[in-house]
C-alpha cells in the first residue's frame, strides 16, 4: 500500500475525532417535520466509508506473521433501505487492499517458492491482495428516536471480495542505504475469491469493526500456512444532510 494513502486516511481520523463530540450535539434534533425520503433517519440513504484495520490473532504454524504491520484498508459506499425505525438492510460495494506482513525468523515457504530454497532475510516481506468487495449487511438501531442523527448500532452481516491482484513483494537496503524492491504480481497461490462474516458497533459515524475470513486464503495445493482469520479496525462514516 502506498503511505501517502495511509497517511491521508490517518489525518481524516484525527480531524474526525477532534470534530466528533460537536457533531453528534449538533444533529441529535428531531427532523419528523422535514419532507423527503434521503437521509441518514429516513427511507434511503448513501454514505461514504473509510476503513482501516489489522490482524487479530495467531495464523497456522510455519510461516509467522506481523499482525500489527500487516494492513488492511477499505474505501466503500453504503446504500441502505429503512425497513422501521429498529432495522435497516445495507448493500456495501468499494475498494479493498489487504497486506499479510510476514516475520523475518528461520526458514519460510517463500523461500522455497520464490527463491530456489534459499533461506533470505529481508527488511520487509509481505503477501497482498488488492480488489472489490461486496458486503451485505443488517443494522439494528439501539434508539429509534435519534432524529436526524446516525445513532448508535449493531451492524451484521456477510460478503465477498472479488481480487483483481495478488502480489508478493520484498523489500531489502543495500549497504548504501538504498532500497531493492522485488514484486511478483498475479502469483497462482492465492484464490481469487474470499469470504467472510462482520459485525460493528457503531456510534454516529465511527464504528469499530471485526471482519472474520471464512474462506482460505491460498490454494489448499501449495500448503501455504494461512495467516490469522480476525481482522480489527476502525471505520469512518462521514455524510452530510
Amino acid at each position: 500500500m502506498k503511505k501517502s494513502i495511509l497517511i491521508l486516511i490517518l489525518i481524516f481520523l484525527s480531524l474526525s475525532l477532534s470534530t466528533i463530540a460537536q457533531d453528534v450535539v449538533l444533529e441529535q434534533k428531531p427532523d419528523q417535520f422535514i419532507g423527503g425520503t434521503f437521509g441518514a433517519n429516513k427511507d434511503w440513504f448513501a454514505q461514504l466509508s473509510f476503513g482501516f484495520g489489522t490482524l487479530v490473532g495467531k495464523g497456522d504454524a510455519g510461516l509467522s506473521y506481523n499482525d500489527w504491520r500487516s494492513n488492511d484498508v477499505r474505501i466503500s459506499i453504503k446504500l441502505k433501505r429503512k425497513i422501521n425505525g429498529l432495522l435497516s438492510v445495507w448493500l456495501e460495494p468499494g475498494y479493498h487492499y489487504a497486506a499479510y506482513n510476514i516475520n523475518q525468523s528461520g526458514n519460510r515457504v517463500t523461500d522455497s517458492l520464490f527463491w530456489g530454497g534459499f533461506p533470505i532475510n529481508h527488511e520487509k516481506e509481505r503477501f497482498a491482495t488488492e480488489g472489490l468487495l461486496i458486503n451485505g449487511f443488517l443494522r439494528f438501531n439501539i434508539d429509534t428516536k435519534r432524529g436526524n442523527f446516525l445513532g448508535y448500532y449493531l451492524d451484521l452481516g456477510a460478503g465477498a471480495d472479488v481480487i483483481a491482484d495478488r502480489e508478493y513483494l520484498t523489500i531489502d537496503k543495500r549497504t548504501d542505504g538504498s532500497q531493492v524492491r522485488a514484486s511478483v504480481t498475479n502469483i497462482p497461490y492465492m484464490n481469487n475469491l474470499d469470504y467472510n462474516v462482520l459485525a460493528r458497533i457503531g456510534i454516529n459515524w465511527i464504528a469499530f469493526t471485526l471482519n472474520y475470513r471464512i474462506s482460505p486464503l491460498f490454494k489448499s495445493q501449495y500448503n501455504i500456512p494461512e495467516p490469522a482469520i480476525i481482522t480489527a479496525g476502525i471505520e469512518l462514516n462521514p455524510y452530510s444532510h
